[in-house]
């Protein structure tokens, strides 16, 4: 639980960052720019709903919020940061609530872009963090928490509203790890699904400033 939490001050810390580099870049800007060039960054935040399978005992709808930051280094390619959490007030007719909290990072490819829509594929890694209870028989069920190495993969449509404004769907097929009825640690092969409202803190394409 501390090495999770560690890596999400580190997190916040690298958005922050970006945000930073972003808005001074912006600030500092008095000659005419080019029409294009450098990196994007992003921020995104969003609702997520979750399924998520206890082994051996059935599954467990989840509700919860994801926060990201990317970087698109190239036309096609690019890198995220991704924190989630999502939760239910009672795990499989158990008095224990539940809930998984990810962190992963890794690269984001953009196969198809129309106009203001683009699709993308992501593979991400990093660490989860389980916390859910098993049922054993009659009123008795084993809980806790666990926390894991998980990846996710999968993808979406981005499509751009108003401005620097855009829209994001996505699903991905989330691997976390969590303990069965007998107390044995056994591989979770979530489902995940996510829409986010994203603010593009820096555009390849802007208007060139006339001094």
């Amino acid at each position: 639980m501390r090495n999770l939490m560690r890596t999400l001050g580190k997190v916040g810390l690298f958005v922050f960052v970006l945000v930073a580099f972003a808005l001074a870049q912006n600030s500092l800007q008095t000659q005419p720019s080019p029409a294009a060039g450098g990196p994007v960054y992003d921020l995104s935040i969003g609702y997520s709903k979750l399924a998520m399978p206890i082994p051996g005992a059935g599954r467990v709808n989840m509700n919860g919020a994801d926060l990201s930051g990317s970087v698109d280094l190239y036309p096609r390619w690019g890198l995220t940061v991704d924190s989630n959490y999502a939760r239910a007030s009672n795990v499989l007719g158990t008095p224990h609530g539940g809930y998984v909290l990810t962190l992963l990072g890794g690269p984001v490819f953009y196969p198809i872009e129309h106009g203001s829509t683009r699709m993308f594929v992501h593979l991400l890694a990093g660490e989860g963090l389980v916390d859910g209870a098993a049922p054993i028989g009659g009123t008795d069920y084993r809980y806790g928490w666990l926390e894991r190495f998980s990846y996710a993969a999968g993808g979406g449509i981005e499509h751009s509203v108003s401005g620097p404004f855009s829209i994001r769907a996505s699903g991905d097929y989330l691997r976390t790890s969590f303990y069965d009825r007998a107390g044995t640690v056994r591989p979770q092969n979530n489902f995940r699904l996510t829409m986010s409202l994203i603010c593009r803190l820096r555009d390849r394409r802007h208007r060139t400033v006339v001094p």
